[in-house]
């Protein structure tokens, strides 16, 4: 295992689990180093985009403070972002983006752990922090305009 924390310890495990009726499944698939499914209830939910303006948004992100929990996987050229549940339509239209309904489930491996060609990008911590959604949809038409730019 690659995490120095096993999933039941690590704080971002909790916060991802923490709307479901029972988290044992969650936990004794990350204790394998497998996806877990989390369905994105509660105070989150999934926005998918594609995965290199994603890299672009996230640098961007994460040098002004806002970045939240983004998982990423290059074999399928996507990335998932936790946004707050009630802001995430502001993505709708944003080119390539598909905002995923309440309860769509996210198949995601521990924090710290990739499995099955995912890993976090920027992991969740527990500490709550969402990636906002006007910010993300700002970074991520910028970057998609950057890469028209460079065609």
């Amino acid at each position: 295992m690659t995490s120095t924390l096993l999933p039941r310890t690590h704080p971002g495990c909790a916060w991802l689990t923490e709307t479901l009726l029972d988290p044992s499944p969650a936990y004794a698939g990350w204790q394998r180093e497998r996806l877990a499914p989390v369905p994105s209830t509660g105070i989150w939910r999934v926005v998918e985009a594609p995965l290199y303006p994603s890299i672009d948004a996230l640098c961007v992100l994460r040098m002004s403070g806002n970045a939240g929990p983004v998982l990423g996987s290059s074999d399928a050229r996507r990335a998932w972002w936790l946004v707050a549940a009630g802001t995430a339509t502001l993505l709708a239209d944003v080119p390539g983006a598909v905002v995923h309904p309440g309860g769509w489930v996210l198949d995601c491996p521990a924090p710290g752990i990739g499995a099955g060609g995912r890993t976090w990008l920027h992991p969740p911590y527990g500490t709550g922090l969402l990636t906002p959604a006007r910010l993300l949809r700002e970074a991520l038409l910028d970057a998609r305009e950057m890469e028209v730019m460079e065609r």
